[in-house]
């Protein structure tokens, strides 16, 4: 949306297509630095990569790129750093109120998703949980055995115990993952397939001028 609206905006004059470049870029590079807040530290090596490959790109400084680095919360800089770039935009203030609120929103959802990683299920609730089903499940041969008595020498209580077992402790382990899914989500699918794929497209097609061409009757 910030791309969209910055390309809806922005003057066809150079020093606008700098600009609009700029934020597109400051865009992606604020996705994959949230995708590096949810990851953890393991990430730092390829967001790294991905800025200096903005800074080749001349979109971003060498200087911009390590104080993102340094920041210590990463997405919030990328944040400001795209509200730094609106206010150089000499665009009317309508529009730029429109970006500003669109900026505003991912601002709010940045801080949702940081109350969602950083408000886990408190431990003792996954350890009760696992004691009662590790308890339960000792314990279930033991009603098993009149039911399956038909059986020879009740054998069958063996099996049936085994695949209760494993898709009880399934579905735990699943609600663990959900806990903190952030994870194993295919993040950087988001960033690099829709996001930046996005605003890449976004500014080739505005660059094409193909949208200034009056059809023919």
């Amino acid at each position: 949306t910030v791309g969209r609206q910055s390309n809806q905006s922005s003057p066809d004059a150079p020093r606008h297509t700098t600009l609009k470049r700029r934020m597109a870029a400051e865009t992606t590079a604020f996705a994959r630095a949230l995708r590096n807040f949810l990851r953890g530290p393991s990430d730092d090596d390829v967001l790294r990569g991905e800025l200096y490959e903005l800074v080749s790109a001349g979109l971003m400084s060498p200087a911009q790129a390590e104080a993102t680095m340094s920041a210590s919360n990463r997405p919030m800089f990328c944040l400001q750093a795209m509200s730094a770039t609106l206010r150089r935009a000499d665009i009317d203030s309508m529009n730029m109120g429109r970006i500003d609120t669109s900026i505003s929103v991912l601002v709010d959802l940045t801080g949702a998703n940081e109350r969602i990683f950083k408000s886990p299920i408190p431990l003792m609730y996954t350890r009760l949980l696992a004691r009662f089903l590790s308890v339960f499940l000792v314990l279930m041969p033991l009603g098993l055995w009149q039911a399956l008595g038909e059986s020879w020498n009740h054998w069958a209580t063996i099996p049936a115990t085994f695949v209760i077992s494993f898709f009880l402790f399934g579905i735990e382990e699943a609600g663990i993952q959900l806990e903190e899914p952030f994870s194993v989500l295919p993040i950087e699918a988001f960033c690099n397939g829709a996001i930046a794929a996005a605003a890449d497209e976004m500014l080739a097609a505005d660059g094409s001028k193909v949208f200034d061409e009056v059809p023919v009757v």
